[in-house]
């Protein structure tokens, strides 16, 4: 079918392009907190102050990757269900494995959007236990798949 050819174009070139720009992004990021940091530390040695005043926080000045990385994975969430989609297509089955990585991702995504002032200790839990669930069925369909599948290089026992 030539859409689903069409679509893995597409889908390269969001992948390569989301890939390149935080290629950009994590190296300026790491540099940033790292002056940022040795900036304060030799503030606090020198002057015995904390932040100067009208300084921006760290936080505050990395505050644009919380949105790069929230709206990096809301991309991948969006590939993930072309993917899906494009499955579906092709097979007319859904993958139970895609679905499991778009929730995961979507959970990831929730926990980078969350702020301190907003948070409820609740949240978290609740996040993390829906988290360690989604993993754990992944983990569960993965292996399932390995033991009904075996690889051909692999010898029966006793043979």
């Amino acid at each position: 079918m030539d859409l689903l050819r069409v679509y893995n174009v597409v889908e390269k070139v969001i992948i390569v392009t989301l890939l390149v720009v935080l290629m950009l992004v994590v190296p300026w990021a790491c540099g940033i907190y790292s002056f940022e940091l040795l900036r304060l530390l030799v503030l606090r040695m020198t002057t015995g102050e904390v932040v100067a005043p009208g300084v921006l926080s760290i936080t505050e000045r990395m505050s644009i990757l919380r949105e790069v990385f929230g709206g990096s994975s809301l991309i991948l969430i969006g590939v993930e269900l072309m993917k899906t989609i494009a499955m579906y297509l092709s097979s007319h089955e859904m993958h139970v494995e895609v679905v499991f990585t778009v929730a995961i991702i979507a959970i990831a995504r929730h926990a980078i959007d969350l702020t301190s002032p907003t948070l409820d200790p609740m949240q978290l839990v609740g996040l993390a236990a829906l988290l360690v669930a989604l993993s754990l069925g992944y983990y569960f369909f993965k292996r399932a798949a390995a033991i009904a599948s075996p690889p051909a290089d692999r010898t029966p026992l006793g043979g």
